[in-house]
This record gives C-alpha cells, structure tokens and sequence, in this order.
C-alpha cells in the first residue's frame, strides 16, 4: 500500500470519528426538551423557558406555542432588525434548531401570536421599512405547503404604530397603539373591523401594552408602568359581566426590578409565558475570561423568555368573585 493511499484512509478514518464524535451531542441537545411543550412542567416561580436551545447573547422575547404545543415562535432582536424565530416538534419528539421564520427575515418583524385554531400567526411588522417605523398588524395563513404570504390588516391610520395583536375565539383583536399609549379592540364585521379604545379603567394612567386576551375574554395580561416595581410590570383585568377590573399589578415573583412584558397563556390555562430582563445567576467576568463562556451563559440577553404556572390567574380572580 502506498503512502498516499494511507494518507487518504487515515483521513476518511478522522473524518468519520469527528462525526461519530459530533453526533452524540447535537443529540444530546436535541434530546434535552421532548414532546409538546418541550415536555416542560409548569412551576410555582418563574423559570428560564428551554434555555439551552433558546437563549443566546441576543434578545428573546414574545413566546407562543401553537394549541398542540409542537411549534413555538418568537421574537429575535437583533442590533439591526428584529426577527420570527421559530422551533418545532420532530417525529421523534425533539426539538428542532431555530431558524428564522419563512415569513420572516428581511424586514423588522415581531410579537407572533397563534390564532386560538392555530391557523394563523398575528405578528407585527414595519415592512417594508425598518426600525420599528410604521408598525402594523400582519398575519399568515397555514396551507398544505407551510405558510402563506403576510397579509396587513387595515385598522387605524397610517400615523398609528400598532403591536401585539391577540386573537378572541370570536375573532376580536386586542392591540396596542404605543404613540397613544392605550390598548385598543378591533371587532370584526363582514368587510372590515370596528376599532375602539378599551375603557378608561385599563388605559388610564401611564402607557398600556403587550394585550394578551383569554381567547373566551374572560381576562386580559398586559404591560403596564403604574406603580410598578422595575422598568416596567405586567397587570391583570378580568372581564365580569362585562366590566373590566381595576388591574392589579401580578406582584413577585412575576415582576421584578427588570423590565417584565409580553404575556401569553396556553389554551388550556396551565402554562403562562413572558419576557423579562432580570438575570437568576449574574454572569461572573474575571480578567482574561474568554468571550465565548460569557456569550454561552443562558440569561445575558436584554430580555429572556421565561415559564411557569398559571395558576395565580384563578387564584387572582376569586377574589373578585
């Protein structure tokens, strides 16, 4: 045998054991979340959601799984744009890397919501421009072949910036208009929406955001800066005979010194998903520390997305009852 066949098999032998070596821990990753909803237990206190296949160094945050729990988008902020970033379920119960949405990528995208029938994805969007300017609603449509193209729905001026839509089982829309400070409705008729100012008992006071709607109405989590205890809370209002509550604020261990937005509860009212920007283990920086363990720790981002129990939403309401 020559040397330059022994060469060559030598190299096939590395290559082969460098793979054999790779294929146990991208495994090993995916194998770490299973089923729906990343096979996770909902908890008493918050928790960093999925971390490990989440979390990384840019900002995370507006979180929804689809009803089934087998998809989960959000938001990826990046220095330039935001981005839809999604995972999904496999066949064999893992969890798939996260790649940037099929709707998503070339303009500044945020807030995806899933429809209550998981047929369609709300998001907002300032396509086609950039920077957050001209922010609209958008939505696509599932089809045999992924998802459609979006599509904008017209419901306030041009002037409006409009975020965080979310979807009633009767097909109301909340939102929020950030230059007006309120979170609005949009009731739809046959050809368009009739659009309104909810009642000053949720939009009096400092600005309103991030309207997440019980798809029966019963109770609407939003972002607030009333009396909070950081940067900013998220609240709570139940519907009762059709009458809102003065929100309370969800107090601790919801809020935090940080900054706590974007709420979302899964559909069967066990699971409550939200950003906030406190750090659970502070990053340790030593002299010479190389970047890349900095960059590898799971909460350095503005924002993580964050998991657990959404047991107090009865808890808050028999008190009003």
């Amino acid at each position: 045998m020559n040397s330059l066949k022994v060469i060559s098999i030598l190299f096939i032998i590395l290559i082969l054991g460098c793979k054999k070596q790779a294929e146990p821990v991208e495994k090993m990753q995916n194998q770490k979340y299973s089923g729906p909803f990343f096979g996770i237990e909902p908890t008493t206190t918050p928790q960093l959601l999925a971390p490990e296949l989440l979390a990384s160094p840019s900002t995370e945050y507006n979180g929804t799984f689809s009803p089934d729990g087998t998809e989960f988008y959000y938001t990826t902020d990046m220095p330039t744009n935001a981005y839809i970033t999604f995972t999904k379920m496999m066949e064999d119960s893992t969890w798939s890397q996260p790649r940037i949405a099929s709707f998503s990528g070339e303009f500044s995208d945020y807030d995806p919501l899933f429809s209550p029938d998981g047929n369609r994805i709300y998001f907002s969007s300032s396509r086609p421009k950039g920077d957050n300017e001209n922010s609209k609603i958008w939505y696509v449509k599932r089809t045999d072949a992924g998802w459609g193209n979006p599509i904008r729905i017209i419901l306030t001026g041009e002037e409006d910036n409009e975020y965080y839509s979310s979807l009633t089982h009767s097909g109301t829309l909340y939102f929020n208009i950030w230059s007006k400070g309120d979170i609005y409705k949009a009731i739809p008729n046959n050809t368009d929406y009739t659009v309104e100012a909810l009642s000053d008992v949720i939009n009096s006071g400092e600005n309103k955001g991030d309207p997440f709607i019980d798809p029966n109405e019963e109770y609407l989590i939003f972002r607030g800066y009333d009396d909070s205890l950081g940067r900013g809370d998220l609240y709570i209002s139940f519907n009762l005979d059709g009458e809102w509550t003065t929100p309370e604020n969800l107090g601790e261990p919801i809020n935090s010194s940080e900054h706590e937005m974007c709420p979302w509860v899964s559909q069967d009212g066990k699971l409550f998903v939200f950003a906030s920007g406190r750090l659970e283990e502070p990053i340790n920086v030593k002299a010479l520390d190389p970047v890349k363990r900095i960059n590898g720790t799971h909460n350095n981002g503005q924002l993580n997305l964050y998991y657990m129990s959404a047991d107090f939403i009865q808890k808050m309401k028999e008190k009003h009852l």
